[in-house]
């Protein structure tokens, strides 16, 4: 089980699963699924949640001897890993909030609300993606300020400043 679940929380397999269950539920076929049976509506859940807690599982480092690499990642890994989420859920945001045409067709059967087009309706749900994908932001700042905290920032060793003898006055 340890070994399984190293590999499950390895940052590459836990990013890569996070990001296919995401992009996957957001296919036509799979949301309209999920729509329609109750059933794949609470796998659906299941899964964000499942994959959501391998994908944080990394940065928070909530147990360092499962990790594979002891000790846990370096604070420039588990930053650089959200920028890249950041990236792709925006990017995700992106493609629901600008395409030219209604990818789900339950949004063209919906009762229509503030008078919205089914077009602008599904814009403003990859809008509100698009901006929530920088929720990882906060992250991020938490990060930089436990690296800045913990030392986890080495000076290479031509950048240190050569120290002064300074000799004691009589």
């Amino acid at each position: 089980m340890r070994a399984a679940w190293r590999l499950l929380t390895w940052m590459p397999v836990a990013g890569l699963l996070y990001t296919a269950n995401l992009w996957a539920w957001h296919l036509p076929a799979a949301y309209e699924a999920a729509l329609r049976h109750h059933l794949v509506h609470d796998l659906e859940h299941l899964a964000f949640f499942g994959t959501a807690v391998l994908f944080w599982w990394p940065v928070v480092n909530p147990a360092p001897r499962l990790n594979i690499l002891r000790g846990g990642l370096y604070y420039g890994y588990r930053i650089a890993y959200l920028i890249l989420a950041t990236g792709l859920n925006t990017l995700l945001g992106a493609v629901l909030g600008l395409s030219e045409r209604v990818l789900y067709p339950s949004y063209a059967a919906a009762p229509r609300l503030f008078g919205w087009s089914p077009l602008d309706d599904q814009a403003f749900g990859g809008g509100v993606m698009w901006s929530g994908g920088h929720m990882f932001l906060i992250g991020i700042l938490v990060l930089v300020g436990r690296a800045m905290d913990s030392g986890d920032h080495e000076r290479p060793a031509h950048a240190t400043l050569p120290r002064e003898r300074v000799e004691p006055q009589p």
